[in-house]
């Protein structure tokens, strides 16, 4: 809860002048330093009033120096030290302790600091907080910038399509998040990539109302869709419409080979569902269990109960074996694709 942390302490005047902001979410750790910088630093002053150290190559010394100056201009300055080194990686550092005990001291008398010093630890290394870092954390104002719980991540898709001028269902909205996999167990799906793939929804919806085929459209790969849909044909008995999905993929995208990769991989999900399916586990905690996407996992799921593990594993072997004979040039990648999806659909 360190974003609705923040936000109560940046209203209530609680931030204090020396802040720490690490996490997962770095997308809220920049969107914190833009707000503290526009609310503190007026725009024409920035060049000078504002310091973005790279905490790499810094001393603390480099750091004290800036902390400590003044401003001609601004009431405070805005200093930020990205990733500074010993936070993360056990290092030596000569003025290292002094600016623990400087920051110690802002805290308890945060008027007389002529700046505002902020630590910014990115995704990639607050995995790996130092004793160091720990020790700023607790003398600091802190916020761990994690995921954002579900209310929260409604908040913001909805949000984003509102000030686009645009609506999204609660069903959609559901079924959206469900497709990015944000939160899927070791995702690489951020709010980042989110803010940017609401960007292209609301750009390409032609209408009021964003609706669930056009976020599979933008939100989903074409291999994706491609795959979902010649499973789906595949499974209903639908032999037409799998060749005619199977000729596409082949005259239009040249893509037999990535879509074997991906039918292997969809078939592979298949085979675990009906599994942990056996164990009595739920859909939620089948996809957790994968770390799979919960949205993929669903249309896996759905597929192998129509196949039976049987056949699966029967289909799965093709496909090893396939891949086998592609690669030893015993037979060519599309014909393969073709001979496949026949079985498959029979």
């Amino acid at each position: 809860m360190a974003y609705q942390d923040f936000l109560k302490d940046y209203k209530d005047n609680n931030t204090g002048s020396v802040m720490v902001l690490y996490g997962a979410e770095d997308f809220l750790t920049s969107w914190a330093i833009d707000k503290i910088i526009a609310d503190n630093v007026d725009e024409e002053s920035r060049e000078l009033d504002v310091r973005i150290i790279d905490g790499e190559t810094a001393s603390a010394y480099d750091i004290l120096s800036e902390a400590r100056a003044y401003s001609m201009f601004s009431a405070k300055r805005v200093v930020v030290v990205k990733n500074y080194l010993p936070m993360y990686r056990k290092t030596a550092d000569a003025g290292m302790e002094e600016l623990q005990e400087y920051a110690a001291e802002i805290m308890t008398a945060p008027d007389e600091s002529p700046s505002i010093l902020v630590f910014a630890v990115e995704s990639m290394h607050s995995g790996s907080l130092t004793a160091y870092a720990k020790q700023l954390i607790k003398t600091c104002k802190s916020y761990e910038f994690a995921r954002l719980e579900r209310a929260e991540l409604n908040s913001f898709i909805n949000k984003r399509i509102r000030s686009a001028g645009k609506m999204l269902g609660s069903r959609e909205l559901s079924h959206l998040i469900d497709v990015t996999g944000y939160y899927n167990r070791d995702s690489g799906y951020f709010l980042s990539h989110m803010d940017q793939d609401l960007a292209k929804l609301t750009g390409a919806c032609e209408n009021d109302s964003i609706d669930i085929k056009l976020i599979d459209e933008i939100m989903m790969g074409d291999g994706d869709k491609f795959v979902f849909g010649l499973i789906d044909a595949m499974v209903a008995g639908n032999k037409s419409k799998s060749l005619e999905i199977t000729e596409t993929i082949i005259r239009d995208e040249d893509g037999a080979m990535a879509v074997l990769a991906l039918l292997t991989k969809q078939f592979e999900i298949m085979y675990d569902a009906l599994e942990l399916s056996e164990r009595g586990m739920s859909m939620g905690q089948m996809a957790k269990s994968t770390g799979v996407n919960e949205y993929r996992f669903k249309k896996a799921y759905t597929a192998a109960r129509r196949y039976g593990i049987d056949r699966i594993k029967s289909m799965l072997l093709d496909l090893y074996e396939d891949d086998r004979k592609i690669k030893s040039g015993e037979i060519d990648k599309d014909s393969a694709l073709e001979l496949f999806v026949i079985n498959a659909a029979s």
